[in-house]
């Protein structure tokens, strides 16, 4: 959609082809209505010029007292009421102009902002549709029906509108930037990848926008390094776009970058300091690369700035596990767990806080009820690594060790570089007498991770 600056820069345009004078209906008025009139609309133009919109509307007002039948100072007042989203009376006097003799092509071309920033999409595109019956060649119009189109649901009449605007100006970025947000929405993938390079070659003004879904094109794609390289070019373009930074931390946690995966998201807290996900997130890779008590400091933040959502607790439980505050730990999970009882995750924390404490029969219970609630989740999201890694963890906890393996292995299908579920899987192995299938797990940990596949190679050498 065209900005309202945009708008007021044309607008004002229109202001300065009638600067010599107002071409006034006169019915009855004597000449020193019609001139003082005339003064009164020249007042309230260099007011709207200077963005004084209260002002021109006092002006337009009184001119309008004087001589009512001016279809364009009622043209200008709307547009001064509209600046001020003030959308009733701008469309009364958007009809008032309509009906005593404005260009329609004027109105029609105006009045859809008034409309579109009410939600009223359908009168938006009514007025669009007018106006491009009148100027079929007006690219700006085809690309704005598309975004009506678009904030109504339909995808289709979107594209088909925005494929008209490139092809009376094909070399409109922000018009090929359009189609790539559609076919993102369509799950046309390749298709959106096409369009977003293309907006980029063409200049288009969202190109911190258009690098995100560049990057989410890649990710899709299962480009990773093509991927990372877009997000970082979206932030380096528009910083303010929150789920980069997310979906950016997280391919750098599925490469077992998770210095860089907590960079990005500390880069994204002056930008968003009050973003209790932020603190979420980071304290499960503080946790995952061994800070626990940074994981703590987090979860702690995102209980305190998201205190009815539950995963701050839970991650708060399992950083306060790592720190052996078992039973502060205990009091984080049952907090989660009053938020979303059957919470898999939580109740595998809360079995291992009871576990710690010695209380066998109840870190028992947990860990079999852990297990249910895991399997619910992996269940519903098949492509999520960490859920198998935690659902390995449970059935490990729970002596299904063979279970356990089917989980850590799904997870590294997912991502191989997860080494947290290599090392656990090689212990299994051990467990279970295959101390070549641990070896293969230390040979991996290896090239990804020198202290765990020490660690692990000691427990092999015993």
């Amino acid at each position: 959609m065209q900005s309202r600056n945009l708008r007021v820069i044309a607008f004002i345009a229109l202001l300065l082809v009638a600067a010599a004078g107002l071409p006034l209906n006169v019915d009855g008025q004597t000449r020193a209505e019609i001139r003082r009139s005339r003064e009164l609309a020249d007042q309230g133009n260099k007011a709207y010029r200077e963005k004084d919109f209260k002002a021109a509307i006092q002006f337009y007002g009184e001119a309008i007292t004087l001589v009512p039948t001016n279809p364009q100072l009622h043209f200008y007042k709307a547009d001064a009421h509209y600046q001020l989203k003030e959308y009733a009376a701008a469309e009364r006097e958007f009809q008032l102009a309509l009906t005593q003799g404005h260009k329609p092509l004027e109105v029609y071309s105006f009045r859809w902002y008034v409309f579109f920033d009410q939600q009223k999409y359908d009168q938006a595109i009514d007025d669009l549709n007018k106006a491009l019956q009148l100027a079929p060649k007006n690219a700006q119009h085809w690309k704005a029906l598309g975004e009506a189109y678009l904030q109504n649901g339909n995808r289709k009449n979107a594209l088909e509108a925005t494929q008209r605007a490139l092809l009376i100006n094909p070399k409109d970025g922000d018009s090929y930037y359009q189609v790539a947000r559609i076919q993102a929405l369509e799950g046309n993938t390749t298709a959106q990848l096409a369009a977003a390079e293309e907006a980029v070659k063409r200049g288009t003004q969202f190109i911190g926008d258009t690098y995100y879904l560049i990057g989410d094109a890649q990710t899709r794609l299962r480009n990773d390094a093509a991927a990372i390289d877009a997000y970082n070019r979206a932030i380096a373009a528009n910083p303010k776009i929150f789920q980069v930074y997310l979906t950016l931390a997280a391919l750098y946690q599925k490469q077992n970058k998770l210095s860089l995966a907590i960079d990005t998201l500390n880069r994204a807290k002056p930008h968003f300091p009050s973003n209790g996900r932020l603190y979420t997130d980071i304290s499960w890779y503080y946790s995952l690369a061994d800070r626990p008590a940074d994981a703590v400091a987090a979860a702690r933040s995102a209980t305190q700035l998201l205190p009815s959502e539950y995963m701050g607790y839970t991650n708060l439980c399992r950083a306060l596990n790592d720190t052996k505050e078992y039973r502060d730990a205990i009091t984080a999970c049952n907090n989660a767990l009053r938020l979303k009882p059957g919470d898999g995750e939580t109740l595998f924390y809360l079995g291992r806080a009871n576990d710690l404490l010695g209380r066998t029969v109840e870190a028992t219970r947990y860990y079999r009820q852990a297990v249910t609630g895991l399997v619910e989740f992996t269940n519903a999201n098949q492509d999520y690594a960490d859920g198998f890694y935690l659902l390995g963890n449970a059935y490990f906890a729970d002596n299904q060790r063979d279970r356990a393996i089917e989980a850590y292995t799904k997870c590294l299908a997912l991502n191989p570089n997860f080494v947290k579920a290599r090392f656990n899987l090689g212990i299994i192995q051990l467990l279970k007498k295959n101390k070549a299938a641990a070896l293969e797990q230390h040979k991996f940990l290896l090239a990804q991770d020198a202290a765990l596949a020490a660690k692990l190679k000691a427990e092999i050498d015993k």
